[in-house]
C-alpha cells in the first residue's frame, strides 16, 4: 500500500510524541487540516493534520515595524525578498499507522519525530483504508480537502452509542439529516423514527426509493391514556392554579372510571360534561379510587367560579386542537424499515413535549418489555438444549407468557421488535436545560440506557446551549456543522469528550454543508463536506420562505394591475378593481 505522496517538508523544532513543527517545501500547496506522515525514531509511520500554517519572511522579520523602513528593505533586497520567505507548519498528530491487509488501524504514537526527518503529504489510498466502510457502515460525505475519500460512519456506533447533529440555522442540518436517514433506510433497511416539530422532512422524499420508505404520521392526542397532571398541561392549566387541577384531577378519575372504553375528543367532551354538571348543581360527585367509592362534596361560589375556569380552557382546547384528539394509538402506525416522519408541527411547544413524553416512553417500554423476553427466552432454550434444566410445567408456562409478550408487542407494531433509531429534531425545544418534563426524563433515560435495549437517539439542534447537558453529554458522535455563538461553541465542548479546542477553533469558518465529525461512529475526527441529498435525487421540506422573491412578486402583480388600468382609462372604460 502506498503511503506517501510527495515530500511536503522537514521537520524542525521542538517536537513531542503529540505535536511537531516543520518547514515547508517552497512549492509545496499546503491547507489548513491537509493530513501529512513521518517517520518517528523507531521508524514508525505517524500521522497527522496540519493545525497551523504560517508565513514569515526572515529578511523583514528584524524588527523593522514601520512602512518606510520595509519600503527601503524591499528596494535594498529586490528579487532576494521571496527567496527568503518561508512557511512554518504545526502538525497535530493523530498517531501511528499498523496496516491490516486492505485496512489500516491508527494507534496511539509514543516516540516523538526527530528534527530533519522528511514529512510527506499522506497518500488517499491510506485515508480510504482508515475511513474504509466496512459491514454495516452509511456514507455521509467525502474528506473537505480529499474528495476522492469518502467517509463512512459505523451505524452500530451511531445508533447503540447516540449521535448529536448541531449547527446554526442554515448551516445544514436538514441536509445531514436527511442523508443519513436515506443511507439507514435505503442501503441498511434500518427503522427510524423522526420527531419533527417544524415539518422539515413532511416531504421527505428518498434518493433512489422515493416515498416508498417513507411514512408520514399525523402527531395526534390520544388524552385517556394521561393522567390529570399531563392532561392539566395539556389544556394549559398553570401549574401553580392548584384549585383548578385538583378538581380537574377528580373529575379525570371520575371519568374514566365511569367511561373505561371511552378514547380519543369523547372522553375530553365527557369531562367538560362532568364539571359543567357539577357547577350546575353546585355540587361535585366524584369517584375516588384510593377509597373506591363515590364521594360528594358542596360547592361555594368562589369554587364554581373555579371550575368555570376550567371548563372555559377545555372548550378553548377542543376549538383550536380537537380534531387532533384521537383514540388511535401513534406506535401502531410506525412501520419497520422506513423513515417514519411524526409531524409535530400542529401543536404548541407545550403539547408538543407532553406528546413526545408520552409516545417516547411508549416506544422505549415496548422496547424494554420485548428485549427482556426475547433473551430470557433465548436463555431457557439453551438451558435447555444443554440439559442444564429439567423441562417442567412451570417452565413450559413461563416460555409461553415470554412468547406471549413478545406477539402482543409485534402486533402492536412489528417495527417493536427490532432495534429503531429515533432522531429529535429541535431537541432544545423538548428537552431544554433546567426543565425536568416528561420529555426530558425519557430521553435522558433513553440516552442512558437506550444501547442495552436497541433504542438509538439522535439530538439535533440549532441551540446546543439550551440543551439539556446530560441529554448532549451521552452522545458519543457529535456532527458539528457552522456554530457562531461562543455560548454554544462552549457548551459543546464541555459535553464532548472528543473535541479538542483546536478541532472548535474549526468550526466557526465551516461553509454550509461542512462539518466537522468526532467520536466512536467515526475512525478519526474529520473535516467532511456532507453530501447535497438534493443534487442525490432526494427530496424534503424545511425550505426557508423566499421573502424577496414573494415581495417582488407582489410588486410586479401590482405593476401589471397599474398597467392594465392605465390601458383602461385611456379608452375611458371605467376599470373595477
Amino acid at each position: 500500500m502506498k503511503i506517501t505522496e510527495e515530500v511536503i517538508g522537514i521537520v524542525r523544532g521542538e517536537a513531542t510524541v503529540t505535536n511537531y513543527t516543520f518547514s515547508a517545501q517552497p512549492d509545496a500547496e499546503l491547507r489548513f487540516g491537509e493530513f501529512v506522515v513521518a517517520q518517528n525514531r523507531e521508524g514508525e509511520w505517524v500521522i497527522g493534520n496540519i493545525r497551523k500554517l504560517e508565513n514569515i519572511n526572515w529578511l523583514l522579520s528584524g524588527g523593522k515595524s514601520t512602512y518606510h523602513a520595509l519600503q527601503l528593505d524591499l528596494e535594498q533586497y529586490g528579487d532576494s525578498i521571496e527567496a527568503n520567505e518561508e512557511l512554518i507548519a504545526t502538525v497535530r498528530i493523530l498517531g501511528k499507522i499498523k496496516i491490516n491487509g486492505e485496512k489500516i488501524e491508527v494507534l496511539p504514537n509514543r516516540v516523538p519525530i526527530p528534527n530533519g526527518r522528511k514529512v510527506y503529504r499522506l497518500s488517499d489510498e491510506v485515508l480510504r483504508a482508515i475511513y474504509n466502510p466496512g459491514v454495516g457502515y452509511i456514507e455521509v460525505g467525502n474528506l473537505l480537502l480529499r474528495e476522492s475519500v469518502p467517509i463512512y460512519l459505523n451505524a452500530d456506533e451511531l445508533v447503540s452509542r447516540h449521535f448529536a447533529i448541531l449547527a446554526v440555522t442554515g448551516a445544514g442540518k436538514s441536509n445531514t439529516v436527511a442523508v443519513m436517514i436515506s443511507q439507514i433506510v435505503e442501503k441498511l433497511r434500518g427503522t427510524v423514527v423522526v420527531l419533527d416539530p417544524h415539518g422539515d422532512y413532511i416531504k421527505l422524499k428518498l434518493p433512489n426509493t422515493g416515498k416508498e420508505y417513507v411514512k408520514i404520521i399525523e402527531a395526534k392526542i390520544r388524552p385517556e391514556e394521561m393522567d390529570s397532571e399531563e392532561l392539566a398541561d395539556l389544556i394549559e392549566v398553570a401549574k401553580n392554579a392548584t384549585i383548578q387541577r385538583e378538581f380537574l384531577a377528580k373529575a379525570w378519575e371520575t371519568v374514566k372510571h365511569e367511561y373505561p372504553n371511552l378514547g380519543g375528543r369523547e372522553i375530553i367532551e365527557k369531562l367538560m360534561e362532568t364539571i359543567s354538571d357539577w357547577i350546575r348543581h353546585k355540587e361535585a360527585r366524584y369517584w375516588d379510587g384510593a377509597k373506591q367509592s363515590y364521594l360528594t362534596e358542596e360547592l361555594k361560589s368562589e369554587r364554581v367560579d373555579t371550575l368555570r375556569g376550567v371548563v372555559l380552557r377545555i372548550r378553548r382546547f377542543l376549538r383550536n386542537y380537537g380534531a387532533l384528539l384521537t383514540s388511535e394509538d401513534l406506535i401502531s402506525q410506525i412501520e419497520p424499515g422506513k423513515a417514519n416522519v411524526i409531524d409535530l408541527g400542529p401543536l404548541d411547544e407545550g403539547q408538543m413535549k407532553v406528546v413526545v413524553g408520552k409516545l417516547l416512553h411508549a416506544i422505549f417500554e415496548a422496547r424494554v418489555d420485548y428485549e427482556k423476553a426475547r433473551k430470557k427466552l433465548e436463555r431457557i432454550k439453551e438451558e435447555l438444549r444443554e440439559s442444564r434444566v429439567a423441562r417442567t410445567s412451570k417452565l413450559e408456562e413461563e416460555m409461553r407468557e415470554l412468547e406471549k409478550t413478545m406477539r402482543d408487542i409485534e402486533a402492536k407494531s412489528k417495527a417493536l421488535a427490532e432495534p429503531i433509531l429515533l432522531i429529535v429534531e429541535e431537541a432544545h425545544i423538548l428537552a431544554p436545560q433546567g426543565e425536568h418534563n416528561d420529555a426530558v426524563r425519557i430521553l435522558s433515560r433513553i440516552a442512558r440506557e437506550g444501547r442495552k435495549f436497541g433504542v438509538g437517539l439522535g439530538i439535533v439542534s440549532q441551540r446546543p446551549n439550551k440543551l439539556n447537558e446530560d441529554v448532549l453529554s451521552q452522545t458519543n458522535t457529535k456532527i458539528i456543522l457552522r456554530i457562531v455563538n461562543p455560548k454554544d461553541q462552549d457548551y459543546v465542548l464541555k459535553a464532548s469528550e472528543q473535541l479538542s479546542s483546536d478541532l472548535l477553533s474549526d468550526i466557526a469558518s465551516l461553509g454550509k454543508g461542512e462539518a466537522v465529525i468526532v467520536g466512536q461512529a467515526i475512525a478519526l475526527p474529520a473535516l467532511v463536506k456532507i453530501h447535497n441529498f438534493k443534487s442525490k435525487g432526494g427530496d424534503y421540506g424545511g425550505e426557508d420562505i423566499g421573502v424577496v422573491s414573494r415581495w417582488l412578486k407582489r410588486a410586479e402583480e401590482e405593476e401589471r394591475e397599474r398597467e392594465i388600468q392605465q390601458i383602461y382609462e385611456d379608452e375611458g372604460i371605467e376599470y373595477d378593481l
